[in-house]
């Protein structure tokens, strides 16, 4: 009877039992939580504590989710894994069958092709074993370079890499005998669209191999009569971004990290060697030390720049970073806009965001052009000037990909090669537009001479206004001087 209690006017209740709260953890549960989690993939602990791994052997990296969201299929295999990250997925499966023939062909066997020298299977055997001890001693350096943890085991990620490298090394091999027009019997090279989706997947940021891997695979299997792994891997990608005379190499000194970054670097052999000290911008700084924002980024567009005076001119034989800004004249190499520059520039950029130790070439150079283009009549004038060639259609759509190219990007403004030419040419447009009859003048030159029909507009107005003076003469004449 407990439960049961009356009211003030003697009515009988009874007393609803609390609902019991569930039992707040202790501060042991979450203390072994975190230790475990120490103990565990976040850290490896020692006398000193838990060591973390800080990222600075990391050169193969996941693309940051607001980069692919502006621009998704540029990031992703759509027809071969390379590496951990898109290993296993369904849709890239067809290749896997091709990437066992390739390993079969790399070890000396047969598999169908006029390429294998057919040999026992005791010596592919041995060869492979060859091949999976070495990669062993290396695996431990190559989970490094990953910034994601790769949930692979050690037997597991050595066949992977095995597979996978052979595949890449034997592909380059085929084509560079391709590109010298030598018969090649392998359906990868009949198909025309499949070669060259495999250049795009093959230069992606998350679809890559650590190059010592891809070195250490290419010495066991190599001949003494053929290229370096380096020319192949150029040879290769070369059709991508073709350019003028001989592929630049990349500084035998550079230690490579992978295949982008072998291609990446050669844009960057000949502009390193010519950077010198005025293209960084530390040393500008007010009086105060506060940043000088606006004498660190290109203020105007194509069309402004124009109007001030500046010339525009299609820069050749030259690599496509160097941009020069001499005598009043802004020299461009030519930017070639299609389906496969713009992965490979995208990836690029990645890399570069991604990546402390590269530096960021690439970013300043779009950053440049993302400044330079802000509506389709800039478009315009570049493709006129030859600066800028694009198959999007119309140069709307051009303009638009351009600037979205550069969307979340981090630009440091404290670090780039175009420092000189952007401050030279802000000096320049600042003397114009300080000017304000230069402005009345640009405008009336825009709306009254920018084609023949306004021009046409314009004499007629003026025409019909010397009229209308006539005619007010020719009245208010006789009122001042009477006829006699």
């Amino acid at each position: 009877m407990a439960n049961i209690r009356r009211d003030t006017l003697g009515r009988v209740s009874r007393k609803k039992k609390a609902m019991p709260w569930p039992a707040a953890p202790t501060t042991s549960d979450w203390v072994i939580d975190v230790a475990e989690c120490l103990r565990g993939e976040g850290g490896v602990r020692d006398d000193e504590g838990a060591k973390f791994d800080l990222g600075k052997s990391w050169t193969i990296y996941r693309v940051p989710m607001n980069m692919k969201e502006v621009y998704r299929k540029a990031y992703v295999p759509r027809l071969v894994s390379v590496g951990p990250y898109h290993h296993g997925r369904r849709d890239l499966q067809v290749m896997e069958a091709h990437k066992m023939r390739y390993l079969l062909l790399a070890l000396g066997g047969d598999a169908g092709s006029k390429e294998g020298s057919g040999v026992g299977d005791s010596l592919i055997r041995q060869r492979l074993e060859e091949m999976s001890s070495a990669v062993r001693e290396l695996v431990d350096k190559a989970r490094g370079c990953y910034s994601d943890a790769v949930e692979f085991g050690s037997n597991e990620l050595v066949k992977m890499m095995v597979v996978d490298g052979c595949f890449v090394i034997q592909l380059l091999r085929f084509y560079g005998k391709f590109s010298r027009d030598e018969s090649i019997d392998d359906p990868i090279f009949s198909a025309r669209w499949m070669l060259r989706t495999l250049q795009r997947d093959l230069l992606m940021l998350e679809n890559q191999l650590p190059f010592f891997v891809l070195e250490k695979l290419f010495e066991l299997t190599s001949s003494s009569a053929e290229l370096s792994l380096v020319d192949l891997v150029l040879t290769f990608f070369d059709p991508l971004l073709p350019r003028e005379g001989k592929i630049p190499k990349p500084n035998p000194k550079e230690q490579h990290r992978h295949m982008l970054d072998v291609f990446r670097l050669t844009f960057l052999t000949l502009l390193k060697d010519r950077t010198d000290e005025k293209s960084s911008w530390t040393h500008l700084k007010s009086p105060n030390n506060v940043p000088l924002v606006r004498e660190r980024q290109l203020i105007h567009c194509v069309s402004e720049l124009q109007d001030s005076g500046i010339k525009l001119q299609k820069r050749g034989c030259s690599d496509l970073l160097e941009i020069e800004f001499e005598h009043n004249t802004l020299e461009i190499p030519p930017l070639n806009i299609d389906d496969n520059t713009v992965p490979l520039f995208l990836n690029f950029l990645a890399y570069e965001q991604c990546d402390e130790v590269a530096e960021p070439f690439f970013t300043n150079y779009f950053m440049f052009f993302d400044s330079l283009i802000s509506s389709e009549n800039d478009i315009e004038i570049l493709h006129k000037h030859g600066i800028v060639d694009h198959v999007m259609g119309n140069h709307r759509d051009a303009a638009r990909l351009i600037n979205r190219l550069c969307r979340e990007i981090v630009y440091d403004l404290d670090q780039c090669y175009l420092s000189r030419q952007m401050n030279e040419i802000n000096v320049f447009c600042d003397k114009y537009y300080s000017h304000q009859w230069r402005l009345w003048w640009r405008n009336l030159i825009d709306q009254y001479f920018s084609s023949p029909w306004s021009f046409i507009s314009l004499l007629a107005a003026i025409f019909l206004l010397l009229l209308q003076l006539g005619q007010t003469l020719y009245t208010i004449y006789p009122y001042y001087v009477p006829p006699k």
